[in-house]
């Protein structure tokens, strides 16, 4: 069940990425999906330390396949699953694959170094680790891809910082 979420949660945050992301400062994003084991989405969120604004809903983009593998498993009608894939960024330190609240289920976690050149573009990208069952889909292409602001470094120098991708499951009993 929670593996043909995983692709789902990860899909939604894409949408939720502002232009530019910032290389001198930590932050972190999430979003949370609710669904049901027949695959019925139930809710959505969408939370960042970017913002000042409050979580905020978000819709989940699915395909075909996926609902029709979550609509297959085997499983009680009567639980809700929580999928929550989360990215964090840090200019000095790797992030930690952090420890869970009680209940949660690791799926996939990693930590990518990044080399971040001073017009913001990612020019290199190394897995240093990872853990979990399943492996996260979004790794080093998807944060190569990423734009993160310019800075004021000397040109063609490059900086580091550090992506951790953590993606986490949660299942209920619906009474």
């Amino acid at each position: 069940m929670f593996r043909a979420f995983a692709a789902l949660a990860m899909a939604s945050t894409a949408a939720h990425t502002a232009p530019a992301l910032n290389s001198t400062a930590s932050w972190w994003e999430k979003v949370t999906v609710s669904v049901t084991d027949d695959g019925a989405t139930q809710s959505c969120r969408y939370e960042s330390s970017r913002t000042t604004e409050p979580s905020k809903d978000c819709s989940v983009v699915s395909t075909q396949a996926s609902m029709e593998k979550a609509s297959s498993s085997a499983g009680a009608k009567d639980q809700v699953t929580r999928i929550t894939f989360e990215r964090r960024f840090s200019p000095t330190a790797t992030s930690a694959l952090s420890q869970l609240q009680p209940g949660d289920t690791l799926l996939s976690g990693q930590v990518m170094a990044l080399a971040i050149d001073s017009a913001g573009a990612v020019k290199g990208c190394k897995v240093v680790a990872t853990s979990g069952s399943v492996t996260p889909q979004y790794g080093c292409s998807e944060a190569s891809a990423e734009k993160f602001e310019a800075s004021a470094a000397t040109s063609g120098a490059h900086h580091q910082g550090y992506m951790t991708i953590l993606v986490y499951g949660h299942s209920e009993h619906v009474v």
